[in-house]
């Protein structure tokens, strides 16, 4: 088959984000599919658009088979304001022409929805070219908006998105989830049918992360070596640092320890995001010494990066929104890297707890997450690498990008 990926923020391993994209792309043409990803050319993460030269519009790169369309989008430097709307919409107004000039007649059009105007775009592209429409559902919109964004379902923006999110329901030949529980979201919120739904999560490609010779910045190297040397115990958090990272908690959690004279443990803060300036506001204001924050890095030198750290976090806000599930894609990376976990997120599901691989507290409590790195501080060597083998032999099983790309073949194939 020929299949179109609609994913506005997918990257290759090059850069830092999300891979999934890529990583399932590269094991459909495995299987012996022809995989395109149209993707924006400005960065989501580093706010950065050098993949274009001059006055280009789209550029095709192929990237260890996978073919990249690069689509040139309206930047935004700040946090989630207008210019980011203005950059969906951009993407979308412009990806569908670029396709229907596109000669090429794609068997299957997958459109991605961090947002849901990239779905419109693939509905559309997929009718044109009389594809199947497959809808991915990686955010559950408007309902974000009203859990974590504090937007009424009175608004008329949110009135619009429910509009739109039913419409494209509707119409998609199937609907992948990311979420464990967005079918029950989609079927008694939005009247679909349960049997068009697949549930395909996050996860991670086990050849990238035992094959990957990449290494991390040589200063952020040197960084992590100095702090070793002092005989630290690196607690590390990688990814996003927005509203719903509840980051500001390991802020307290840092300054509980720094009061307490808990001089062994220190926090390694990597990536970027719309709260990360007054998370270092924050940070200098209360005078820590255990905190460290760097900016994002390659894809490719995350497994050098959580090879060096002893403990890993995932933080989020307490929300209704996670009464459908999580998939979040830097716990499959930690649970690959074989590390233990704190777990400070209130969801219907819990890999950490499944796997039993670390330790669940309350979100947005920093004296329970101080406790959890404690006792996590207090095991062996030997308990801490088997901990986190129970980890690893988890997300090989149910999260790795062979099981999931088969899933997605299964979900599609008898539809043609």
């Amino acid at each position: 088959m020929k299949i179109w990926i609609l994913g506005h923020y997918a990257v290759s391993p090059d850069s830092p984000g999300i891979t999934r994209h890529y990583d399932i792309a590269a094991e459909l043409i495995k299987h012996g599919h022809r995989v395109s990803i149209f993707s924006s050319s400005f960065d989501h993460t580093t706010r950065r658009d050098d993949r274009l030269q001059g006055k280009q519009n789209y550029q095709k790169q192929n990237i260890n088979g996978v073919e990249f369309i690069w689509i040139k989008t309206s930047p935004y430097y700040g946090g989630n304001d207008w210019r980011r709307v203005i950059n969906m919409l951009s993407y979308t107004l412009r990806v569908i022409p670029l396709g229907v000039r596109c000669k090429e007649r794609p068997d299957v059009v997958l459109a991605s929805s961090p947002h849901p105007f990239a779905g419109l775009a693939g509905y559309i592209l997929a009718k044109v070219k009389r594809a199947q429409f497959v809808f991915e559902v990686c955010d559950l919109w408007p309902e974000t908006f009203v859990e974590v964004g504090g937007y009424s379902n009175r608004s008329p923006i949110v009135k619009l998105l429910r509009v739109l999110e039913k419409f494209l329901y509707k119409r998609a030949t199937k609907i992948v989830a990311v979420m464990p529980n967005a079918t029950d979201y989609i079927t008694t919120k939005c009247g679909i049918p349960k049997e068009k739904i697949v549930y395909i999560p996050n996860g991670v490609n086990p050849d990238f992360f035992h094959d990957t010779i990449s290494k991390m910045p040589e200063d952020l190297s040197e960084i992590i070596s100095g702090l070793k040397s002092k005989g630290k115990v690196l607690v590390g958090y990688t990814g996003n640092h927005g509203m719903a990272d509840s980051l500001s908690t390991l802020i307290e959690v840092a300054k509980l320890f720094q009061d307490k004279e808990l001089v062994n443990i220190h926090f390694l803060l990597v990536g970027d995001g719309p709260d990360k300036k007054t998370l270092l506001e924050k940070a200098k204001g209360y005078c820590l010494n255990n905190v460290t924050f760097y900016n994002p890095i390659p894809k490719r030198a995350i497994p050098d990066l959580l090879g060096a750290i002893d403990i890993a976090i995932l933080t989020k806000r307490k929300t209704d929104l996670y009464k459908y599930g999580i998939s979040f894609c830097k716990l499959f990376d930690y649970l690959i890297c074989e590390k233990p976990i704190v777990w400070a997120v209130d969801s219907i599901n819990n890999p950490v707890a499944e796997a039993n691989c670390g330790i669940t507290v309350p979100p947005e409590d920093p004296e329970a997450i101080a406790k959890a790195i404690l006792d996590l501080c207090r095991l062996n060597d030997r308990e801490r690498h088997e901990m986190g083998m129970r980890g690893y032999d988890y997300v090989i099983k149910y999260h790795s990008t062979p099981v999931l790309a088969k899933k997605l073949l299964d979900s599609i194939m008898p539809c043609r």
